[in-house]
């Protein structure tokens, strides 16, 4: 049954598993390298959760209510606009807002230069990280038009932030791989295979 938030009917968020749940099966069946195939799970993970954190739930009746009160309404595509007014006036849900937009791409900074090498290159990844961010909101915008209200509202600064907390994963993780953290924790935990062939 789709539930009723206030005068919406929507598509809830679980729906998003539908095309996750398949795609989950076609990495496993693949049989490729065990570190490969666990960060591929990781990235439809992630890419699943944002999808249903910030697509849906998806408005599919009920939206009369909410065209004529809202309208087009708090969309704001002057870079820093946002940022500046969430830090002058430091809230509990500024801040939530503030870290919740760093921490959404943060999980891409670790497994997006393994799955594709290219990334490793700081700059191409600060490219394709806003790209992201960019089409989060576009898509957002796109969704709200056709909805007739700002379903969800459509801030460039929220791919900034989504883009910088990208970009700080990237360079931590790096970081700790330079340090030779990792090598030291793979050295108490061989691989697998290495294990059955002794």
């Amino acid at each position: 049954m789709i539930p009723d938030i206030g005068h919406l009917v929507v598509i809830p968020n679980y729906f998003v598993l539908l095309p996750a749940a398949p795609l989950a099966v076609w990495i496993l069946r693949r049989k490729a390298d065990p570190r490969w195939t666990l960060l591929a799970l990781i990235a439809l993970g992630h890419a699943t959760a944002i999808v249903g954190l910030t697509i849906f739930p998806i408005p599919i009746g009920g939206q009369e209510f909410y065209r004529h009160t809202r309208g087009m309404s708090g969309d704001n595509v002057v870079p820093f606009a946002t940022i500046v007014d969430q830090l002058s006036h430091l809230s509990l849900n500024n801040l939530r807002q503030v870290s919740g937009n760093l921490l959404l791409l943060t999980p891409f900074g670790v497994y997006g230069p393994k799955l594709w090498p290219a990334l490793r290159d700081w700059r191409r990844f600060v490219v394709v990280a806003l790209a992201i961010g960019c089409a989060i909101e576009v898509t957002q915008y796109i969704g709200s038009t056709v909805e007739g209200f700002s379903y969800r509202i459509t801030d460039i600064d929220d791919a900034i932030m989504n883009a910088a907390g990208a970009v700080a994963a990237l360079l931590a993780w790096q970081r700790i791989e330079r340090s030779g953290v990792i090598e030291r924790w793979r050295h108490y935990f061989p691989d697998s295979a290495a294990g059955s062939a002794s």
